[in-house]
C-alpha cells in the first residue's frame, strides 16, 4: 500500500514524455538522488528535531536538564570513537591524546586543508605503528 502510493508519487515527479534522451542509468540516478534525499531527511529529523546524539558519561548528575546540557556539549566539542574492547580513558592526558588523534571532525577538514591532511596522515601512521 505504502509502496504503491510512493510509486504513484514518484511517477508524477518523473516526466518521461518531455525528456528525449533518458535511459535506465538516468532513471537510476534520479532514484538514487531521491533515496539519498529521503535518508538525509530522516537523519536530520532524528538529530535536530527528535533526540540528539547519545553521549556516554560513566558517572554524573541525573535529570533532564543535565542530559540536554551533555548533548549540547557533545555537539559543540565533538566525539571521539572508542573500539569495542578498548579501555575508557582515565586521565586528562589520555583524553587529550584521544582528542588529538581520533577527532571525528578532523576527517571533514582533511579534505579542505592540505596542511591538516599532512598532519592527519602523520598521526594516522603514528597511531597505526602503536596499535599493530
Amino acid at each position: 500500500m505504502v509502496f504503491a502510493e510512493f510509486r504513484n508519487l514518484f511517477d508524477k515527479i518523473i516526466v518521461p514524455d518531455k525528456v528525449g534522451v533518458e535511459d535506465f542509468v538516468d532513471r537510476l540516478t534520479l532514484v538514487t538522488a531521491v533515496l539519498f534525499g529521503l535518508a538525509s531527511l530522516l537523519v536530520c529529523t532524528k538529530q535536530y528535531i527528535m533526540s540528539a546524539l547519545t553521549c556516554y558519561i560513566p558517572v554524573g548528575p541525573s535529570g533532564e536538564l543535565f542530559r540536554d546540557f551533555v548533548n549540547s556539549y557533545c555537539w559543540v566539542h565533538g566525539t571521539i570513537p572508542l573500539k569495542p574492547n578498548e579501555p575508557f580513558p582515565k586521565s586528562e592526558e589520555m583524553w587529550d591524546e584521544y582528542d588529538r588523534i581520533r577527532r571525528i571532525s578532523k576527517l571533514c577538514h582533511c579534505l579542505l586543508d592540505e596542511k591538516l591532511r599532512h598532519e592527519l596522515r602523520s598521526q594516522l601512521i603514528h597511531y597505526c605503528a602503536f596499535t599493530v
